[in-house]
């Protein structure tokens, strides 16, 4: 999260609320079996890759269907395979076509127009947007490219908008009082920009999190149990602080946020 310096200067703030998290994935790192790994806590199969163009619904218990049981409105833009996981199961959605990869402007583009005003309403429960431009950036001009510091320095802009809306709101009685943020990779890219494999860079990729809920303090150290590697970012904005990286496992998000939401764990996870 080295090009996302809004992201990083709040979870290196004393006190913060906000912290990163490196989350590591199973292969395969494909955006369709990663999406249905984060969503049911299961494994899926190389088998599953002949999948990706055109995905069927995922029928096995999952996060979206719990979600939906009992009573949480789910809004879902951006990438459309989610719609294909999911057919019946959004309050509201807002797919744009995912499979022209050198296209990195559409699906994002969707998303920024509907998430903004979406903060303000109050017709959803959780929201989700998947961006697309860094991946297909990183297909087409690799991770290092001048079009991948773009779409990245696009989304630090626009995270920088959503952070200034939720934080005006998130004081005693406010619409985002409990509101909680997560910015996620679904997988990592080679230096080349493909994924779909096990190696380091397909299988690791960032998790921040924030709570918009006001407490009276932070989480104290000794309290925290997780294992922390001491991180020095790059940025001068920090000023060389430390940051801790705790270390996560992907397969773990669905039964993390069940729990979370109050709502049952995914009958088949394995987190």
């Amino acid at each position: 999260m080295d090009k996302l310096p809004v992201l990083q200067k709040l979870a290196s703030t004393k006190g913060s609320l906000a912290k990163i998290f490196k989350a590591i994935s199973d292969p395969p790192t494909t955006s369709l079996q990663r999406l249905k790994g984060l969503t049911t806590g299961g494994l899926p199969t190389f088998i599953d890759v002949g999948n990706s163009f055109g995905a069927p619904a995922i029928v096995e218990d999952n996060l979206i269907y719990q979600l939906v049981q009992n009573g949480k409105r789910v809004v879902m833009m951006g990438d459309d395979t989610w719609l294909q996981l999911f057919p019946h199961h959004f309050e509201k959605s807002y797919p744009f076509p995912s499979f022209n990869v050198k296209d990195l402007h559409t699906v994002d583009n969707g998303c920024i127009d509907h998430l903004l005003p979406s903060l303000y309403e109050e017709d959803w429960d959780v929201l989700i947007a998947h961006f697309l431009g860094v991946d297909h950036a990183g297909h087409i001009f690799g991770v290092d490219s001048t079009p991948m510091i773009e779409k990245l320095e696009q989304y630090n802009g626009v995270l920088e908008n959503i952070i200034e809306v939720l934080e005006s709101q998130s004081g005693p009685g406010g619409l985002h009082e409990n509101t909680f943020l997560l910015v996620m990779g679904d997988h990592g890219q080679t230096l080349n920009g493909d994924h779909g494999g096990g190696t380091a860079e397909e299988v690791e990729t960032s998790i921040f999190a924030m709570s918009l809920k006001k407490t009276p303090s932070s989480l104290p150290p000794e309290l925290n149990g997780s294992f922390c590697e001491p991180h020095l970012d790059s940025s001068e904005i920090l000023d060389k602080e430390k940051m801790c990286i705790n270390s996560i496992q992907q397969l773990d998000f669905a039964v993390t946020i069940s729990a979370m939401l109050g709502i049952p764990f995914p009958f088949g996870r394995g987190g």
